[in-house]
């Protein structure tokens, strides 16, 4: 079905000739400095990994004096500059590429090859390495972000993946937005009145504890978008939610939840639980940051999202751009 994805427009041949550009500054830079320096360097989708390493006997101190020096040369403000030491004479800088292309589904699912896990493809690491969220271990999966971010993006994201690889996995979409996931609605099971998104929820609970009783393990996901409005209608879901999150992957039940905002005491409840995987968009403050993932985060995000694990393994990802025609063009083949 790759064949119906739209075609990628990446090309970075932009992004190695200044690569080039930026490796001969930083060259003069430092011989100027009286640094004997070789200088390699990896050019990336979004990222150019800069490698420099000396063999007089300059330290990193020397190196660090010359911060405004090395930024200028690598064309980006000296506050964005980033230097990783590797050892006594060795340091380490990346930088976001001037040109960026957004990701593609069809890319990502040409590098994803599928296992006897349940792995669905969630983007590419800074190092344009395959990230896949593994549902039989991270059993759920929680977002937030501020609206404008892409949460809704990932879900397609997900969601098409799993269309496409899984087909026979079951899918239901609780949109309490009720515009975001309508062109599913002859493939999966999509529900936007709240009142009937919480009567749904209570069923799953309900299910969960029939197919205990008869063995039924069916993949089944829930996505439930921007939990918030849900809680607010009936704070009493919150107790059929927590439930599935916490027992749900018995099952082959799994829920990726999204919030904007943690800062409502239910809401942080829910999503400070550390044994599903987590990934957050842009949030407003490094404190929700540190509720949400355990760790102040200092990167400027961007369109990416830090994704974390259960074993606390941290990526910053990029996430696919999908678009409508793509949608459209998967659920019709899977109709016929």
């Amino acid at each position: 079905m790759l064949n119906l994805l739209n075609n990628p427009t990446f090309d970075n041949e932009r992004n190695i000739l200044n690569a080039d550009l930026f490796v001969s500054n930083l060259k003069n830079t430092l011989k100027a400095f009286q640094f004997n320096t070789k200088v390699t360097y990896e050019v990336y989708r979004r990222t150019t990994v800069y490698h420099i390493s000396w063999t007089d006997d300059k330290t990193i101190e020397d190196v660090l004096e010359l911060k405004k020096e090395i930024a200028l040369a690598l064309g980006i403000q000296e506050m964005d500059l980033d230097i990783k030491k590797i050892d006594d004479s060795k340091i380490e800088i990346m930088v976001q590429n001037m040109k960026l292309e957004p990701l593609s589904l069809k890319e990502l699912l040409s590098d994803f090859r599928k296992s006897n896990d349940f792995k669905i493809p969630l983007g590419e690491d800074e190092y344009d390495n395959l990230v896949t969220i593994n549902l039989d271990r991270d059993r759920s999966l929680l977002v937030t972000g501020v609206t404008g971010t892409g949460k809704t993006n990932l879900f397609n994201s997900l969601i098409m993946s799993t269309l496409i690889n899984y087909p026979d996995t079951k899918i239901i979409i609780l949109d309490s937005q009720s515009i975001n996931y309508n062109l599913y609605q002859d493939v999966c099971e999509v529900i936007n009145d709240e009142n009937k998104i919480i009567e749904r929820i209570k069923l799953l609970r309900r299910e969960f504890e029939k197919r205990i009783k008869n063995g039924n393990k069916d993949r089944l996901i829930i996505f439930l978008d921007e939990i918030y409005e849900i809680l607010k209608n009936d704070i009493s879901v919150k107790d059929d939610i927590n439930y599935l999150l916490e027992l749900g992957s018995m099952t082959n039940i799994h829920l990726i939840v999204s919030t904007d905002s943690i800062s409502d005491p239910d809401i942080l409840d829910l999503f400070s639980r550390d044994n599903v995987s987590k990934l957050a968009f842009y949030l407003t403050s490094r404190g929700e940051y540190h509720m949400f993932l355990n760790k102040v985060i200092t990167d400027k995000l961007n369109n990416d999202g830090i994704y974390v694990d259960p074993d606390s393994r941290v990526s910053k990802v990029s996430i696919p751009l999908i678009s409508d025609d793509e949608i459209e063009r998967v659920v019709s083949k899977l109709k016929k």
